[in-house]
């Protein structure tokens, strides 16, 4: 009552009490000076006294009102949020229900009451209390989890969460609202299946299968052009020529799934269409596949990427670039050489003049270096030395399968100080020197991987499919799967570089035994260019005789080979395995790709594996005699190589687990064949 009797004061009445004042005032003045003042000052006061009264009966009327007022808006908002189209839902902080709307009961497809009843049990998935109670209250991060919205699902139908806190005696509530996505998501996925997508489509080995003729040639060729507008068709793209022998698709992320389900048909297709003409030589297609990239020119460049993956892989395969990463598809027939020594001219010259700008030169292999990884980083640093004054090769200086290499270089001056290892090779590291690694595209493989995360300049040489790309790009990347060894592209290179006679007859003996170790003395993986090369250090001074007696082992080495044998099984009536007991020697790993490479020669023994323990490590040597692609296979345990030479490396694994990783991945590579 007493906030009521002196509202007036408060709300602009102040002028009529002043009035009431006066009149009284007046009155009491009349009294004393005279009858006329006293009435004048009685009319003043009965005036106010009236004011008074009819202010006061203003503000109770409205006060009324407003009380009237409030009572219809809260029975209003009651039922506009009873019958709301959306689910509303007050939860407690545990997510119990306290109370919800019959939208959110319809939704939940339930009658009965729900109260007290979490509201995690209506959902698909876990709701993260945690999490609502960051952004009822306003609490959010902008990083990670937290900025994006908080997604349900109910019933098959997903719902985006408001969220606000509300507060009552003192306990604290969450005000749900359920926002259904179904067309936003509908809509979205829509608009993905209609997204543009940039593929690279490149003929391998046209040229090469059909012998240079060129009626051949032409006839293939528009066998092939054929066969990839009817397949583009299919699909509803577009495919254009670009160059020879290089075609753009562009064609819509919806048919993706379609493409990727089928495992992209047009590879074998266009496979079939040489073995229909009668030719020895597989003629294949390889596809660079953008599914990632927010503009055009972002998406074509990388399909260009993806292809050239593909390529370097060794082609007959599609590589699909997604925002996650990469995917393969394909590569189940052997790479064919190629004729031309274009790439290696090209190649001799752009490393010239990369060692020239260079303080100085650091080149290193793969670890557990066999022949092909040293005569290659031999090669190297014997044109490193014709421009620079300053060249290292990083290799393990102890280790015992690479002793008569050294001890057959010892005597050259020049290779004295050469050889170092990763850690002092760290101090020779400065900002214009150049790294080269051959033999190896991995640099989880390098002999040094912590020198490569210093380097400002990389080169990369190797014969083993790509299966990794790098933070920093290359100055040259020269992969070649078709070559049969890394020294044999370095035999291109150096025949291109240097002049005739440079070449000392050691160097030219250590890389005749890269060649050797990798084609099994000429037996696989050989070609035209392989004999070229073999012809090129011939010429240097190579003696065959000399680079076979760096094979020379003694009798314990012997020993430990044999070992493998005695412990082997044929798995899947195909598969060799061989597995070393106990704890192996960093040889052994060499002994084990030779037993593997020996196990081929088992009668209805398609591929083999020699599996060893080094150091806590699982070394796995994979070959084949050329009908399953055991690169594929090692791929899936994070290792590559070729179509018929691969290896992988498991590290912290015991063999027991190896072994079933491996018959794992055999498995899958079956069922997919």
């Amino acid at each position: 009552m007493k906030r009521k009797i002196f509202k007036p004061f408060s709300e602009d009445g102040g002028f009529y009490i002043s009035l009431l004042i006066f009149g009284a005032f007046s009155v009491l003045s009349g009294l004393i000076g005279g009858f006329q003042l006293a009435l004048i000052g009685l009319s003043f006061l009965a005036f106010a006294v009236i004011m008074v009264v009819l202010l006061r009966m203003v503000y109770a009327t409205r006060d009324r009102a407003q009380k009237a007022g409030q009572a219809v808006m809260s029975n209003v908002t009651l039922d506009f949020i009873m019958h709301f189209e959306m689910p509303v839902v007050i939860i407690s902080t545990g997510g119990d229900i306290i109370w919800y709307n019959k939208s959110f009961s319809k939704a939940a497809q339930n009658t009965s009451p729900l109260y007290n009843f979490s509201v995690q049990e209506f959902l698909a998935e876990k709701l993260s209390m945690e999490r609502v109670k960051r952004v009822a209250e306003r609490t959010i991060t902008r990083d990670g989890e937290e900025e994006r919205p908080i997604l349900v699902t109910m019933r098959g139908v997903q719902y985006r969460l408001h969220l606000n806190l509300m507060q009552s005696a003192g306990t604290r509530y969450y005000i749900t609202v359920w926002q259904d996505m179904s067309q936003v998501i509908e809509l979205a996925r829509e608009l993905t299946a209609r997204n543009p997508l940039f593929a690279y489509v490149a003929v391998d080995n046209a040229a090469e299968a059909t012998g240079f003729l060129q009626t051949e040639y032409r006839t293939i060729s528009a066998k092939i052009a054929i066969l990839l507008k009817e397949w583009s068709d299919s699909l509803q793209g577009v495919l254009q020529e670009v160059e020879k022998e290089k075609y753009l698709f562009v064609f819509e992320e919806g048919k993706l799934e379609q493409l990727t389900t089928q495992k992209f048909e047009i590879l074998d297709k266009v496979r079939d269409i040489s073995m229909s003409t009668g030719s020895s030589t597989p003629i294949t297609v390889s596809l660079g596949v953008a599914a990632s990239g927010d503009t055009l020119a972002e998406k074509e460049r990388i399909a260009t990427q993806a292809l050239d993956l593909a390529l370097q892989r060794g082609g007959d395969q599609a590589v699909l670039k997604t925002r996650t990463g990469n995917e393969v598809y394909g590569g189940r027939s052997k790479s064919v050489q190629k004729k031309t020594k274009v790439r290696s001219r090209v190649v001799a010259g752009e490393l010239v003049n990369l060692i020239k700008k260079s303080g100085n030169v650091i080149i290193m292999g793969h670890k557990y270096a066999d022949h092909d990884s040293v005569g290659a980083c031999i090669g190297m640093a014997r044109l490193a030395m014709q421009y620079c004054n300053k060249v290292n090769i990083v290799v393990n200086i102890n280790d015992n399968n690479l002793k008569n290499i050294f001890r057959k270089l010892r005597g050259i001056s020049i290779y004295r100080d050469v050889f170092v290892d990763g850690a002092t090779a760290q101090d020779l590291i400065e900002p214009d020197t150049l790294l080269v690694a051959v033999d190896v595209n991995n640099p989880a493989h390098f002999e040094a991987p912590e020198i490569y995360k210093n380097a400002s300049k990389m080169v990369v040489i190797d014969h083993h499919r790509k299966t990794i790309e790098y933070d920093v790009q290359p100055s040259i990347t020269y992969i070649e799967p078709s070559a049969s060894s890394a020294s044999e592209l370095m035999c291109e290179i150096l025949e291109q570089a240097l002049e005739p006679g440079q070449l000392l007859k050691e160097e030219a003996e250590v890389l005749f035994s890269g060649i050797l170790l990798d084609t099994k003395q000429f037996t696989r993986n050989t070609g035209v260019r392989t004999f070229a090369a073999a012809l090129f250090l011939r010429g240097e001074g190579a003696n065959p005789n000399e680079a076979q007696m760096l094979f020379k082992i003694e009798l314990s080495e012997f020993v430990r080979e044999a070992m493998f044998e005695n412990n082997v099984v044929v798995y899947r009536n195909i598969i060799a395995i061989s597995v070393f007991k106990g704890e192996a020697l960093a040889g052994d790993k060499i002994a084990a790709s030779k037993v593997a490479e020996r196990l081929l020669g088992v009668e209805g023994v398609l591929a083999s594996f020699a599996l060893c323990e080094i150091d806590g490590t699982v070394h796995i040597s994979a070959r084949s005699s050329g009908t399953i692609n055991v690169q594929l296979v090692v791929e899936k345990l994070g290792g590559g190589g070729h179509f018929d030479m691969a290896g992988a490396q498991l590290p912290n694994t015991s063999m027991q687990q190896a072994l079933v990783q491996l018959k794992k991945v055999i498995d899958e590579y079956l069922s997919e064949e």
